[in-house]
């Protein structure tokens, strides 16, 4: 059978970037199959592309979908779990990623940038039949025409971590919107990433650190800085997807503002806990909570009968061991306005992975991972039959034991 020549269409193409938790759907149309074969599936391959030392193309191939056609000349496939394998070893916590640079930014006092750039993909087509004659299994990749050139690896962009709610998703009526550049300068006061409200100030802590984070077609870039310092933002240069790989510089000029950036917060008297979270756009950004006075400490004891010698005289013959040690503790997003408060049920109690400053208070604490749940499996905004102040209360578990 001769190479099959298909149209392909949908979320792919050079310059396009795309979130890898949505999903990533392409479409091909113009399969051609022998009418008397009893058997047919289409193939798609994934191929992450990284760089080496010597600028030489790794490719790896991440994802390997298939679909059975029935003889059909059309089939979609979704990409996303593919691209979501890209990012699966990503450590937040590796030297140059945003933990650490969450951290210099405490220490030094002073602004630090990350950026984590998209990772690159290409798309393989296959169409596998068996003949019915001689009964083998016949595999042919296909080719795409895009723009006057015949691709059999064809360009399918960048992805980067995060991704769009069903309610966003519901709301995209134009196929432009769903790349990721379509999010560009929609934030200006938080950055692109970020979800945080713009209505009113966001609450911190006298020593607490807040965040810019921002998304474009190139990757994530987080801003790190002391709420308290007024900084210009930092100079990003790079373009491997190493976290390592990154340019970061800052430097103050008391003037508060970032690129049109200008945080609004108030910082309070009194020391908050301040945490790291992966928001839904896949950043790594800041909030502070107030430490509710209550804390406990998770330990739990179990009993053992021990076989002893046999003797006339009583022996012991039990022991016990202790376990757990971890900390807990009550805390609260402290009053907040509905907009407010719905962000921090939304984002932060929903978020996947968390970290917080510890000990909590120290200007020389470091960010630990976190587990974090909500006080109430059902967590009221507002209601308008009481008249009371709205907060969003949770517990906080260290996930270090000791």
């Amino acid at each position: 059978m001769a190479d099959n020549v298909v149209t392909v269409s949908g979320m792919f193409g050079r310059g396009k970037t795309y979130f890898s938790n949505s999903p990533v759907v392409i479409d091909i149309s113009g399969l051609q199959w022998p009418d008397d074969t009893p058997f047919s599936i289409v193939r798609m391959e994934v191929v992450q592309v990284t760089h080496g030392t010597n600028n030489d193309e790794i490719l790896t191939v991440v994802g390997d979908l298939h679909a059975e056609t029935l003889r059909q000349s059309n089939v979609s496939f979704d990409i996303s779990s593919a691209l979501r394998a890209i990012w699966s070893e990503y450590d937040y916590e590796a030297s140059g990623a945003e933990v650490p640079t969450a951290q210099s930014a405490i220490t030094a006092n002073s602004g630090q940038a990350v950026m984590r750039n998209g990772r690159e993909y290409f798309l393989r087509i296959y169409t596998e039949y068996v003949d019915s004659q001689s009964g083998e299994f016949v595999t042919t990749q296909c080719s795409v025409v895009i723009d006057g050139n015949v691709y059999t690896d064809i360009p399918g962009g960048l992805c980067v971590m995060g991704g769009y709610t069903e309610w966003e998703r519901s709301l995209i009526t134009d196929a432009t919107m769903r790349d990721v550049s379509s999010l560009e300068h929609t934030n200006p006061r938080n950055g692109d990433a970020s979800t945080k409200p713009r209505t009113s100030p966001e609450r911190v802590g006298s020593n607490s650190i807040t965040s810019w984070v921002d998304v474009s077609s190139a990757g994530t870039k987080s801003i790190f800085y002391p709420a308290s310092t007024g900084v210009s933002l930092p100079a990003i240069t790079g373009e491997s997807d190493d976290p390592g790989d990154t340019d970061s510089s800052s430097s103050d000029n008391g003037s508060n503002t970032w690129l049109g950036h200008s945080p609004l917060v108030l910082r309070d008297s009194i020391p908050y806990a301040d945490f790291l979270f992966v928001n839904r756009r896949g950043a790594v950004e800041t909030c502070s909570g107030q430490m509710l006075e209550s804390m406990s400490i998770e330990v739990s004891t179990e009993q053992y009968s021990l076989n002893e010698r046999p003797s006339f005289m009583p022996t012991r013959s039990l022991t016990a061991i202790s376990s757990g040690g971890r900390r807990l503790w009550s805390m609260s997003s402290g009053y907040q306005t509905r907009e407010w408060a719905e962000w921090w049920i939304m984002e932060f109690l929903m978020a996947k992975q968390r970290w917080m400053r510890y000990p909590i208070g120290d200007a020389t604490g470091r960010f630990v991972p976190v587990i974090v749940e909500p006080a109430k499996k059902q967590t009221v905004t507002y209601d308008r039959t009481k008249q009371q102040m709205v907060h969003v209360d949770f517990t906080v578990t260290l996930a270090l034991e000791g």
